[in-house]
């Protein structure tokens, strides 16, 4: 299978961009990464949170999330 995403490099001005934090996240969406992509996983976590975050940004109204 063809990887969707290939990752290359490592997080730039990593103290001033970002902020350490836990979370838990889907075992889903970590199969996905797994199998779709190759590289930085770091990365490619963080790309798809911000491309998640634009399209949200573009969609008016509330959007209401339950039972995860």
């Amino acid at each position: 299978m063809t990887k969707k995403i290939l990752v290359t490099g490592r997080l730039d001005n990593r103290k001033e961009t970002t902020r350490l934090v836990s979370i838990h996240v889907d075992k889903e969406v970590l199969d996905w990464i797994e199998e779709n992509t190759s590289g930085n996983k770091q990365l490619v976590f963080n790309k798809l949170m911000q491309e998640g975050v634009k399209a949200m940004n573009k969609k008016s109204g509330v959007v209401v999330i339950e039972g995860l």
